[in-house]
């Protein structure tokens, strides 16, 4: 499955790489990321949760820079795995990121190339599809608002709540809400109390025969 897509961001273009680079602001924007760390100039690890179609997909995963073509640019393959689900992932990005206008805009343009595996596979192109999407326009948002905040660092603040919050409404494991229930106008809403149940009529039949045991029994008397 082959995806494309660009989102600007309110930050000089070296400021936005810097971000890209960075375990910390990549673990506070992409949501259900639970750990990132950096081993080396290439190579990061981490644990990735996320839900697809009520399918919650947990897996440890691995990426590694694999090259970095000039300033702004760069290549990376991230390879991941749910054993319980019996589920793999991997994925091949290409990122860029330029000026857009200004030098304190840039224009974010990339590309992935997702195979799927297992369980998570078998849930077919659409539905993955629709939760990617769902999932880049919240790190779209999150990025944005991590550049804007300042490079990469303790001091960014934007990073700094978004770890110490999960990314508030981006979370992987969130509740459904619930939907309020209105009573229908064949069920009306019961007030509070003791309640007084209406005598059931009787059916029509047996209002007959009681009438005609009736009428018997008092001609016999």
């Amino acid at each position: 499955m082959k995806l494309s897509s660009s989102f600007r961001v309110p930050a000089a273009p070296e400021r936005v790489f810097t971000h890209f680079l960075d375990p910390d602001s990549m673990q506070a924007c992409v949501p259900g990321c639970q750990e990132l760390v950096k081993v080396d100039d290439t190579h990061y690890r981490g644990r990735l949760v996320n839900e697809v179609a009520h399918v919650r997909f947990s897996a440890g995963f691995t990426a590694e820079i694999t090259e970095l073509a000039g300033p702004g640019q760069v290549r990376a393959t991230l390879r991941g795995e749910d054993r319980r689900l019996g589920s793999t992932i991997k994925i091949e990005a290409d990122l860029s990121v330029r000026e857009d206008g200004a030098a304190d805009r840039s224009c974010v343009e990339f590309g992935l190339d997702v195979a799927l595996w297992g369980k998570i596979g078998r849930l077919g192109e659409s539905i993955v599809r629709r939760r990617t999407e769902e999932v880049e326009r919240q790190f779209a948002a999150d990025f944005s608002r991590v550049c804007a905040a300042g490079p990469p660092g303790p001091e960014n603040s934007a990073v700094r709540e978004l770890l110490a919050t999960g990314g508030a409404g981006r979370r992987a494991e969130q509740a459904p809400q619930a939907v309020p229930q209105t009573a229908s106008p064949a069920q009306p809403a019961q007030a509070d109390g003791p309640q007084v149940v209406p005598p059931r009529r009787m059916p029509w039949w047996r209002r007959l025969v009681a009438l005609l045991t009736g009428r018997i029994a008092a001609a016999r008397r």
